[in-house]
C-alpha cells in the first residue's frame, strides 16, 4: 500500500519530510512567530505611551537638550559651570559615572585577585581570614555598606581640624587631598599625552617581538624588560623636548593647602567624601565576588598541571603567574565580565551618598524637563556601558580562542 506522505506536493514537503513534522521548519517557525509577537508588544507598549503622554499632556522631546542647566555640580572631572545646557550636564556626569566604574573596576580586580589567592593559602590563618572577607561583604548589601563607610567619613574631623600628614596629605570628613599633577598648559600637556599613548603603542609592539623571538632561537630576551624601557625612554624624551619648546615641563606636582578662612583645601588632588565612600563601598562589595571567580578559575585547572610546575622547579608563586593563572584566566574572565557590569550599574547608588553621578544628576533634571525623556537616555547611557564592557570580554574571548 503506498505512504500517503510520499503523495504529498513537493510545497508541503522539505528535504523529503513533511513541513509540520521537520525539525528546523518548526524552528524557524517558533522564531518567527516569536520574533513577531516581540515586535508587536514593543508596538503596543510604545504605542500605548505615546497615548498616554499625549492624553495627559506629558511633556515630551529633546528641545530641552539646549537649554541651560542652570544647577550646579558639586563634583565634576570635566570644567562645568551653571550655564551649561542639559546636554552638556548629562555629557558631565556620565564622565563622574565613568570615572568611578573604572577605577573600581581596576581597584576591585586587584583587590579580588589577592582575596581569591588568600582564599587558597596553605596557612590557616590567612586562608580564614579571605573566607570571613567573602562571606561578609559578600552578604551584606551594598546600601548598608555604603551607608556604614558614608557614617565612617562622616566621623572624621572637619576640614580645619582635619589630620595631616607629612604637610602633603589631608585627611577631613570633606575628603582626602594629596599632591597631583597639574597641566601648566593645554597645549603641551596634550601632547605630551599623545606621545605616551604612542609610547606605549611602542613598548606593547615591541614585548611582542620579542616573546616571538624569544619562541624562535630559545633563548631570553627580556621583552617585559625592554619594553617598559623603550616606553619610559620614549616619554622621558618628549617630557624633555617639550619642555625645551614650550619652555616649561608639561606638567608640574601640586602641593594641597588649606586656603581661605574655612581652611578648605586647594590645590593638589582632592577625592571628596561622596566619591571616596562611594569607590570604598563598591570596590569592597565586588572584589569579595571576584575573589570567589578567582578562587574557582584557579581550582579548575588541574593538580597535573600545578604538580609539573613544581617538577620543573618553580616556587609557588611563579608556578600562579606563570602556569595556574593564565590557563584559569579562561574560566575567569566571562563572570569577571559580569561583575564589571554590576560594579557599573551598581555606581547608580551614589547619589544616596552625595556623589553626582549619572542617575543623581538626571533625577535632579526631571524637576526641570521631560522626565521619560531623561530616563530614556539613561538607561541608553547605561546600556551603552554595559554593552562595552561585554564587547571587551568578548574580545579577549575571541582572541584566546574561549568557545564557554
Amino acid at each position: 500500500m503506498q505512504n500517503p506522505e510520499t503523495t504529498l506536493p513537493s510545497i508541503l514537503t522539505y528535504q523529503g519530510i513533511p513541513v509540520w513534522r521537520h525539525a528546523q521548519i518548526i524552528q524557524w517557525v517558533a522564531q518567527i512567530a516569536s520574533a513577531i509577537l516581540v515586535v508587536a508588544l514593543v508596538m503596543w507598549f510604545f504605542g500605548n505611551m505615546a497615548f498616554a503622554i499625549e492624553d495627559r499632556e506629558i511633556p515630551f522631546g529633546f528641545s530641552f537638550l539646549g537649554r541651560e542647566y542652570q544647577t550646579p555640580i558639586g563634583e565634576h572631572v570635566l570644567p562645568y559651570k551653571s550655564s551649561d545646557s542639559f546636554l552638556y550636564a548629562l555629557v558631565v556626569a556620565a564622565t563622574n559615572t565613568l570615572v568611578v566604574a573604572v577605577i573600581g573596576v581596576i581597584l576591585a580586580t586587584l583587590l579580588g585577585i589577592f582575596i581569591g589567592v588568600c582564599r587558597l593559602s596553605t596557612n590557616w590563618i590567612v586562608s580564614k581570614l579571605a573566607t570571613v572577607y567573602i562571606e561578609f561583604f559578600r552578604n551584606v548589601p551594598l546600601l548598608i555598606q555604603l551607608f556604614f563607610w558614608f557614617y565612617i567619613i562622616l566621623a572624621l574631623p572637619r576640614v580645619r581640624e582635619g589630620y595631616v600628614i607629612l604637610d602633603g596629605l589631608y585627611v577631613n570628613n570633606a575628603g582626602i587631598s594629596f599632591p597631583g599633577p597639574s597641566a601648566s598648559g593645554t597645549m603641551p600637556a596634550l601632547v605630551w599625552l599623545a606621545l605616551v599613548v604612542a609610547a606605549v603603542v611602542v613598548g606593547v609592539f615591541l614585548h611582542h617581538r620579542l616573546v616571538r623571538r624569544e619562541e624562535e632561537i630559545g633563548r631570553p630576551s627580556y621583552p617585559f624588560v625592554l619594553g617598559c624601557v623603550a616606553t619610559v625612554g620614549i616619554a622621558a624624551i618628549a617630557w624633555l623636548v617639550l619642555s625645551g619648546i614650550f619652555g616649561d615641563a608639561p606638567f608640574s606636582i601640586s602641593m594641597p593647602a588649606p586656603e581661605g578662612r574655612f581652611g578648605r583645601i586647594d590645590g593638589g588632588v582632592t577625592v571628596r567624601a561622596g566619591m571616596l565612600v562611594l569607590l570604598v563601598g563598591l570596590v569592597i562589595y565586588t572584589s569579595s565576588f571576584i575573589a570567589e571567580i578567582v578562587r574557582a578559575g584557579i581550582q579548575s585547572v588541574g593538580r597535573g598541571q600545578t604538580e609539573a610546575a613544581r617538577a620543573l622547579g618553580l616556587s609557588p608563586m611563579n608556578t600562579l603567574r606563570q602556569g595556574t593563572f593564565p590557563q584559569a584566566l579562561r574560566v575567569i574572565i566571562p563572570p569577571w565580565i559580569s561583575q564589571c557590569l554590576n560594579l557599573t550599574k551598581n555606581s547608580s547608588l551614589g547619589g544616596v551618598v552625595g556623589y553626582t553621578d549619572l542617575t543623581n544628576v538626571a533625577i535632579t533634571m526631571t524637576q526641570t524637563a521631560p522626565a521619560i525623556n531623561i530616563f530614556l537616555m539613561l538607561m541608553a547611557a547605561y546600556l551603552a556601558m554595559s554593552l562595552t564592557w561585554s564587547l571587551i570580554g568578548n574580545l579577549y574571548n575571541r582572541r584566546i580562542g574561549f568557545t564557554g
